[in-house]
């Protein structure tokens, strides 16, 4: 299985904004923060995976828009584009959809993929492989940054009888980690359309025209 370099699964800014400080001078340094991204991001790949969803789909010729997920859940980034060729890959970035440039075009709203009447053309019948985010784990990773955050800085609320920022992201986070096991004990039951080495196999239905 190819293996993508340092997932980004949240920002610094990401951060600091749900732990409710202002910048990273409040909590220390953005010497705090990175630290606390990277250790939500080594927590969050090493429980789900790296990279934690992975799909395929073949080029078809007449066709340039391509869905990578069946679902109509938000996806946070597409992190790695390929297109397999002879046991070689093709790498593919984000742009405007061009071969010249080995480039594709997202909608995220639609969890959509676009590329080149050219690429489709010389490459139709190869796979692709798509390495992506969903939202969920982006809010996972950044929900554990920030508790990290105010852990770090030790604040506590006043109010006793009131829950401590800590208390609520722990509750956010523990939310999440309870959706994604049940969508994971749904998906063991069905893996016809999953492949070990390319990730998860996605029919084409949604943006495909027909002449």
């Amino acid at each position: 299985m190819f293996k993508i370099a340092r997932t980004a699964l949240c920002t610094n800014a990401q951060v600091i904004q749900t732990s409710r400080f202002n910048n990273e001078e409040e909590v220390g340094g953005s010497d705090i923060v990175d630290e606390a991204v990277e250790e939500a991001r080594e927590e969050v790949l090493g429980d789900y995976g790296d990279p934690p969803k992975r799909s395929t789909f073949v080029l078809d010729s007449s066709q340039t828009d391509y869905e990578f997920r069946v679902d109509k859940q938000k996806t946070y980034s597409i992190e790695k584009v390929y297109i397999l060729d002879d046991n070689n890959r093709r790498e593919y970035t984000d742009g405007t959809a061009s071969e010249t440039n080995q480039e594709y075009t997202k909608d995220l709203d639609f969890n959509k993929i676009t590329f080149h009447g050219d690429t489709v053309a010389a490459y139709s019948g190869n796979r692709i492989i798509i390495d992506y985010i969903p939202n969920y784990i982006h809010w996972l990773a950044r929900l554990k940054a920030a508790l990290y955050i105010i852990d770090s800085t030790n604040i506590n609320n006043a109010d006793e009888n009131a829950p401590t920022p800590g208390l609520r992201i722990i509750q956010r986070i523990q939310r999440i980690e309870k959706a994604i096991a049940e969508t994971i004990a749904i998906g063991s039951s069905n893996e016809k359309d999953y492949d070990p080495t390319y990730g998860e196999v996605i029919p084409q239905r949604r943006f495909w025209t027909y002449s």
